[in-house]
């Protein structure tokens, strides 16, 4: 699970064609975001269109989406609730720092063949 300020990476930015004319801004394959908030949504929406000519939404899934410092986009149309437009969690990973990785290397050497009391 991600938190605020959290620094990530986009693993996933494989977008449905609906989503652009949604969103004002997508995330992009490997550059890096900050989490500015978690919250639970809806993902994977069904979409159809009444007699009317007008699409409605008639379906989604439950899923863990977030908000990122750098990009903002518009509320959801299809919502009651006014919130922001969000991605699922699982398009992104933790960015992992030079600083951390070389930590968990060491971590890993040190603590090789050593037994916990």
């Amino acid at each position: 699970m991600f938190q605020t300020g959290q620094k990530v990476v986009c693993i996933n930015d494989q977008f449905d064609p609906w989503v652009y004319d949604l969103y004002r801004a997508l995330p992009r394959k490997g550059r890096a975001y900050t989490v500015r908030a978690v919250r639970s949504g809806r993902s994977n929406p069904v979409f159809s269109l009444n007699d009317d000519a007008e699409i409605k939404l008639t379906g989604a899934e439950f899923d863990i989406l977030i908000l990122l410092e750098e990009l903002q986009n518009p509320d959801d149309p299809h919502s009651s609730v006014k919130q922001e437009l969000g991605f699922r969690s699982e398009r992104f990973a933790p960015l992992e720092t030079d600083e951390e990785e070389a930590g968990e290397e060491a971590g890993e050497l040190v603590g090789a063949g050593a037994k916990a009391w």
